[in-house]
C-alpha cells in the first residue's frame, strides 16, 4: 500500500509543471555546501529508485511511462500486486525455514573421552579442558580419575571411600 502510494505520488509530481515546488524539490540537487563525514544521507530520489527496481519498473524509463496517467496507473497496479505476492511468498518461506529446521543437530563427540556435546562451541571448550588434563597425566586411568566425581572414584577403586 505504501509502495503503491509512493509510486502514484511520483507519477503525479512528474506530470506537474516545472515551476511547482514539489517537482523542483524532487529533481533538485545541492549546488553549494559540503558533505558531512560518513555515509551520505539517503534522498527521497534514492528511495524511489529502490522502490522502482523492487517493482520491476525500469529506473531509466519510468518518466516516459509516468507521462501517460492511465498507463502509469495500470503499470503501478500490476507491479505492486506482483511485489506483494513475492513479498508474502518470501516471508512464508522464511517462516517455514525458521519453524521447521531441515537439519537435525549432529552430536559432537570428544576425541579423548567420547563425551557427546550438543553444540560445537561446547565441544571446543570441553576439549580444551579435557585435552589439558589428558596431556598432563598421559595415562587414561589418571584422566578418568580427574574427570569423575569422588563418589564414583571411591565406588570403582576403593569400594566405599568416606570423607571422615
Amino acid at each position: 500500500m505504501i509502495v503503491k502510494s509512493r509510486l502514484r505520488w511520483v507519477g503525479h509530481v512528474h506530470r506537474m509543471d516545472d515551476h511547482r515546488l514539489p517537482k523542483i524539490v524532487m529533481y533538485s540537487e545541492l549546488s553549494s555546501g559540503y558533505r558531512e563525514r560518513g555515509a551520505p544521507r539517503k534522498r527521497y530520489k534514492d528511495s524511489i529508485k529502490r522502490t522502482l527496481s523492487a517493482c520491476d519498473i525500469d529506473v531509466q524509463g519510468w518518466s516516459d511511462l509516468a507521462t501517460d496517467r492511465s498507463a502509469w496507473r495500470c503499470r503501478i497496479q500490476e507491479a505492486t500486486t506482483k511485489f506483494e505476492e513475492e513479498r508474502i511468498t518470501a516471508a512464508n518461506n522464511k517462516r517455514l525455514r525458521r519453524d521447521n529446521p531441515t537439519q537435525t543437530p549432529t552430536p559432537h563427540p570428544c576425541r579423548h573421552c567420547s563425551r557427546i556435546c550438543r553444540a560445537r562451541i561446547g565441544l571446543i571448550s570441553h576439549e580444551r579442558a579435557c585435552h589439558q588434563t589428558w596431556t598432563e597425566t598421559g595415562s587414561e586411568d589418571v584422566f578418568f580419575i580427574k574427570r569423575c566425581s569422588r563418589k564414583k572414584f571411591a565406588s570403582i577403586y576403593h569400594g566405599g571411600w568416606s570423607d571422615a
